[in-house]
């Protein structure tokens, strides 16, 4: 019996780790754009990848609160670009992680509201201009960098990028090596915003390119992966084993 006893702990525990190690659920809020749906599932970090046009409408924080991780970034004006920014600081404030990307932190199309508050967004609105292509990690042993090769990435940019300020207590983590700061976090951890472009449609961003933004959406470079079919078929064996198991032994036991 102690031996069932030991098994069946095992399973137990294994299982246990499995849901511990599933990925998050992201939730892509885009607008005039393409969202990278398909390109975000593919990168495995994330268990369910779903959208929401604020071209056409404001989501809800209960909406935000039923994923894990969230990508926002415009092409044009939201419906409401404060009150997406509000829903966004609510979601960051209940424990979601929030990344702010392109054109997030340009003019007009800017989210506003409280993500443009101090402590939220570590990238704050302030001039448009061109960057120059490139990007330089300052913190080059960033989680958000594993895996990357940032002189392997290619990326859509023109004159209405965002040549943004950082926010008071923001860790910087990349420019474009030409003094535009590019990718911050903020000063909890909980957002990142990142002046680069998302959108699925534009063929100068590459795979590298996604494999950055997958990355920068998680919030760390280091994701949870999902338990495979195989891991889950091996703790079903072990379930049957002892299933079996288990009326051989008592009737030794008896004997």
């Amino acid at each position: 019996m102690a031996l069932i006893r030991k098994t069946v702990f095992l399973i137990v525990l294994t299982a246990t780790t499995f849901a511990a190690q599933a990925a998050p659920s992201l939730l892509i809020i885009y607008s005039g754009s393409t969202p990278p749906t398909t390109q975000m599932m593919a990168s495995g970090k994330f268990s369910a990848v779903t959208s929401f046009d604020a071209g056409a409408g404001t989501p809800t924080l209960a909406q935000l609160l039923a994923v894990d991780n969230i990508l926002a970034f415009t092409n044009t004006v939201p419906s409401n670009p404060s009150g997406l920014g509000d829903v966004l600081a609510g979601a960051v404030d209940a424990g979601r992680h929030v990344t702010i990307m392109t054109y997030g932190q340009s003019l007009p199309w800017a989210i506003t509201g409280r993500m443009q508050t101090a402590g939220y967004n570590p990238l704050k609105v302030a001039t448009n201009a061109d960057v120059s292509g490139n990007i330089v990690a300052t913190q080059p042993g960033d989680p958000v960098f594993i895996g990357v090769n940032l002189a392997a990435v290619t990326y859509f940019h023109n004159s209405n990028f965002a040549h943004p300020t950082l926010d008071g207590g923001a860790q910087l983590l990349a420019t474009d090596g030409a003094g535009v700061n590019m990718i911050a976090r903020n000063a909890n951890g909980s957002v990142i915003g990142a002046n680069l472009f998302p959108d699925a449609s534009e063929p100068q961003n590459n795979a590298m390119f996604y494999t950055l933004v997958a990355n920068l959406a998680l919030g760390q470079g280091v994701s949870r992966e999902i338990p495979t079919l195989s891991e889950w078929g091996l703790v079903a064996m072990a379930v049957l084993l002892v299933a079996v198991a288990i009326p051989f032994l008592r009737r030794r036991r008896a004997a």
